[in-house]
């Protein structure tokens, strides 16, 4: 069993995998944004049902959140452009809880913790991964749940496992 592996797709920071779409400069400068006290962060393990929540968020009337791209997508320049968000952010993320920037903690923002079933988390991010030619897949079913259950990255899926993260939230 083994990944259908496209490494220029993939690289690895502080031992866990990022798609390229994660730049890392960006990733090494977290600790750099400025967080604010009334933003919402809306973490997950992949394929958990950011983006339903996100869904839902944006449709409460008079809310005055705006819905901002993952924190951890893109260059530096994210964070200029999260700074010129006049409104309360919610900012989605898959970022591990040791990853999140300092002041995230230290500001004590809202950390919505989004769980989902993980026998779903794995047939959706299964059907995801193979799906999407942009990402790295494994050949079949039985291959991917081995690696899902092992917690097993190999590049096909994120890392580290779902508990650990969970656990971290948890405290």
């Amino acid at each position: 069993m083994s990944c259908q592996s496209q490494p220029s797709l993939l690289h690895k920071y502080m031992g866990i995998f990022f798609s390229t779409m994660s730049s890392e400069e960006l990733l090494g400068s977290l600790d750099s944004f400025d967080a604010r006290e009334d933003d919402i962060f809306l973490v997950s393990y992949p394929k958990s049902g950011t983006h339903w929540l996100a869904e839902v968020i944006e449709r409460i009337p008079d809310a005055g959140i705006t819905l901002t791209s993952p924190i951890e997508l893109g260059d530096i320049s994210k964070f200029e452009e999260l700074k010129r968000i006049p409104k309360r952010r919610a900012i989605p993320t898959h970022l591990n809880y040791e990853m999140l920037p300092v002041t995230v903690k230290q500001k004590q923002c809202k950390i919505i913790y989004i769980v989902r079933n993980p026998k779903d988390t794995a047939v959706s991010m299964f059907h995801y991964y193979r799906d999407n030619p942009n990402l790295p897949s494994t050949e079949t079913w039985a291959a991917f749940l081995e690696l899902f259950l092992k917690g097993d990255d190999c590049g096909c899926l994120p890392s580290p496992c779902l508990c650990p993260n969970l656990a971290m939230f948890l405290l």
